[in-house]
């Protein structure tokens, strides 16, 4: 008996990291499906999308789906997914992308598993590696969006099997190592371009170990062969899985210069203030990181890079030879260099610390360097209980990781003492929006669903309807008046709501009953009086409405396409041109805007501003010839215009800004006629 038990123990001890890498799959197998999607996640599929088309010839050019400097991103990872999707016929939204969350987040456990197989390989402490590993895989964060973003988390991936390839390839010192390592940066370097750190520093020991040789009589050709092996392997994995650099390799140059100055500006944020994403503070990265790693994460980095000084400082002489010490050096390069040149850089970043998640690898390297020093305290009992200590950390890291599913992404540790959404970036991707949804359609099972977000910016909702089931999909309606159902992180009223530390993530309100009420309003109000225009349908302008009425309604009327424009008052003794962020000119579909009301299709919505003339036209479904079209003259007032201008402006520049009631209105004096073409944009820094 006692022997079957030491051998199911001893079995236990040995595979440890099996059995918790496969109750790690396990979850994610059960969970893969709570997450919603990004609009980078989107953005992601397209450029694998063009990737795998042009690499199998389906396409001439590779920028087919990709906009901008979308095409300087590495698709090392993105086209395999798109390849599986292929090979597993995936046509539906949702499936297509539950895949990509499931291969995503099972390239985040493989890569765990290469944590523990570096932190064994350094130290031969099965222990140490096992808690090495669960370092790595219980940051709340990162853990969440390994499943919902293929940037990111896949650089830290690869991050760390670049990591452990290049301890392997300098412990064997063999040219094929080497070769192998190469492979595996030249990987890293196509998901990311910032991955070129770890060549230039696998180079520099190559380097001292040159030197070492020769400074021994050895000569430095083995040290030359293994660079000439390294450097053809990245060269030609970076080039053969990268398509932009097939017709012009120097397209690398440009992505180095357009993704070290990110185009994209953002407000962030950040300690309670606004901050932007190309003006950040010298610490955003360093804050970031100690408030959203995990209390026993942040201890354990901190011993283990002192655990290496005190490794490099027993022999300084030997401390760049091929050694575990000058490991630690690397690591501990790997994740302040970084940060110090993207503060001296001044980089663009943004959305809390994700584009530097890859420093995760060498923290966690660092972490095992930590381990390994509280494995050899000389007093067993101390021994003990330090390793306890670790050990229960990592739990707490594993219960807030359960705890606050699906909502991972905005974990916080002890250093945020309170109100984090009130200081700092809070489901700024809006994947939340998936689980609003469903509660959503839960409470209408059946029939259209109408919903909306409450500043009417639909944010995240119609990339989330993407991954709803197809039946509930074709339902759900994106509705910008009256919606039934309104979605955001706060709103009136609430049904339901989610969120952690006492903030609300997102929230659900039910206006089913108001919206009915709104619409049958809009019908007794055209129904009260003549129509502007009759056609197909009757059309009103009358108190600020905008109303569409057909009476009685056909199948074919529900899904009729109406182009409508509307023109601001523009008196002329005023010579001033007149807009706001309302309603300026639309293409909407009345199955998805209307409503059925005995027997009697209405569609109805408020118009941001008085106008003088409306443009309508209507199309039959499935039909591209227009069946009637009017310019609709509209008698009209300008209290609006005369009401804003009263007041200063917010802006003065080209156009005067001005804020009234809820408005935003541009007003410029003596405009010509080319002023009416032009853009005015503006970035709210507001939630």
């Amino acid at each position: 008996m006692k022997t079957a038990i030491s051998q199911t123990a001893a079995f236990l001890a040995r595979h440890a990291h099996l059995i918790a890498l496969a109750l790690f799959a396990a979850v994610g197998l059960a969970v893969f499906d709570d997450s919603g999607i990004t609009p980078d996640e989107e953005a992601q599929h397209r450029i694998g999308y063009a990737a795998f088309n042009y690499i199998a010839g389906n396409a001439d050019e590779l920028t087919g789906y990709i906009f901008g400097h979308d095409i300087y991103y590495g698709v090392a990872v993105e086209a395999p997914l798109v390849a599986v999707e292929r090979l597993l016929g995936l046509e539906d939204s949702r499936a297509v992308f539950l895949s990509r969350h499931l291969l995503t987040h099972l390239l985040f456990l493989a890569a765990g598993f290469f944590a523990w197989l570096l932190a064994y390989r350094m130290f031969g402490s099965r222990l140490v590696a096992l808690l090495a590993m669960l370092l790595f895989l219980l940051h709340p964060r990162i853990y969440a969006h390994s499943f919902f973003n293929s940037k990111d988390p896949t650089f830290l991936s690869a991050f760390m099997i670049a990591l452990y390839l290049t301890h392997r390839a300098f412990r064997r010192d063999t040219v094929w190592a080497f070769a192998l390592c190469g492979a595996g940066v030249g990987l890293l370097m196509n998901v990311r371009v910032m991955g070129v750190m770890l060549p230039a520093a696998v180079l520099g020991m190559l380097a001292l170990d040159a030197v070492f040789a020769m400074r021994r009589g050895a000569g430095a050709k083995r040290a030359l062969a293994n660079s000439a092996a390294f450097l053809a392997a990245v060269s030609a994995v970076l080039y053969s899985a990268r398509p932009i650099l097939w017709g012009n390799p120097l397209e690398l140059i440009n992505e180095f210069r357009i993704l070290s100055a990110h185009p994209h500006i953002t407000a962030n944020l950040f300690r309670g203030e606004w901050v932007w994403s190309r003006d950040l503070p010298w610490d955003y990265i360093p804050v970031w990181m100690l408030i959203t790693a995990p209390p026993v994460a942040l201890i354990l980095a901190a011993l283990g890079i002192a655990a290496a000084a005190r490794l490099c400082a027993s022999d300084w002489r030997g401390m760049f030879a091929n050694s575990t010490a000058r490991f630690g050096l690397l690591s501990a390069a790997c994740l302040i260099l970084p940060v110090v040149a993207a503060a001296a850089l001044n980089s663009t970043m943004y959305h809390d610390w994700r584009h530097m998640y890859f420093l995760w690898a060498p923290a966690c390297v660092l972490g095992a360097f930590g381990l390994r020093w509280l494995s050899e305290i000389p007093r067993p009992r101390l021994r003990m209980i330090a390793l306890s200590l670790a050990a229960l950390g990592l739990a707490l890291a594993a219960v807030q990781t359960v705890r606050l599913h699906p909502y991972q992404a905005d974990y916080f540790n002890p250093l945020v003492k309170s109100d984090p959404a009130a200081r700092w970036d809070w489901d700024y991707w809006s994947v939340s929006r998936k689980q609003a949804l469903e509660r959503m359609l839960s409470m209408q099972p059946a029939g259209r669903v109408f919903v909306n977000s409450c500043d009417f910016s639909a944010h995240g909702l119609h990339r989330n309807l993407k991954i709803i089931p197809r039946e509930d999909r074709m339902r759900t309606v994106i509705n910008y008046f009256y919606p039934d159902f309104c979605i955001d992180r706060t709103v009136k009223n609430p049904v339901w709501s989610a969120g952690v530390y006492g903030a609300a993530i997102v929230s659900l309100a039910d206006n089913r009953e108001s919206a009915r009420r709104a619409y049958m309003d809009a019908y007794a109000l055209a129904k009260s009086r003549e129509p502007d225009f009759s056609a197909h349908f009757d059309v009103h302008v009358a108190d600020g409405l905008l109303i569409y009425l057909r009476e009685p309604c056909a199948k074919g009327d529900e899904s009729g396409t109406f182009t409508a424009s509307a023109r601001p008052v523009h008196p002329d003794e005023t010579a001033g041109y007149m807009r706001d962020d309302g309603f300026d000119g639309a293409s909407f579909r009345f199955w998805d805007y209307g409503r059925i009301l005995g027997g009697a299709c209405v569609m109805a919505r408020r118009l941001a501003y008085p106008i003088e003339s409306l443009k309508t036209a209507y199309r039959p479904p499935n039909d591209d010839r227009e069946q009637w079209s009017a310019d609709i003259p509209v008698n009209n007032h300008i209290k609006a215009y005369e009401s804003a201008t009263e007041s200063e402006p917010v802006v003065r520049s080209d156009f005067d800004v001005y804020a009234d009631g809820g408005r935003l209105i541009y007003v410029k004096p003596q405009c010509s006629e080319a002023d009416t073409l032009g853009v005015v944009s503006a970035l709210r820094a507001s939630r």
